[in-house]
């Protein structure tokens, strides 16, 4: 589920780049809707973060576990 969850924010900040980078390219100058697509930018950077702490986290637990369980066998 965090796979899917994070490939769809990837999805999400690759189209409200693109969406800020049009605008751009027609405006010439950065725009309040701009503002809020870096607004919306933000979070997903964030939730991003949040997955990939997640996942260290996760790896970190596992690395201890197996350390646990190599030590258990060598005593």
């Amino acid at each position: 589920m965090v796979l899917q969850n994070e490939e769809t924010l990837i999805a999400q900040k690759m189209k409200l780049e693109s969406a800020w980078n049009l605008q751009f390219l027609e405006q010439g100058q950065e725009t309040l809707d701009m503002l809020q697509i870096e607004f919306e930018l933000k979070k997903i950077r964030a939730k991003l973060r949040e997955i990939a702490h997640m996942r260290a986290r996760v790896e970190v637990k596992t690395s201890e576990e197996e350390i646990e369980q190599i030590d258990s066998i060598a005593s």
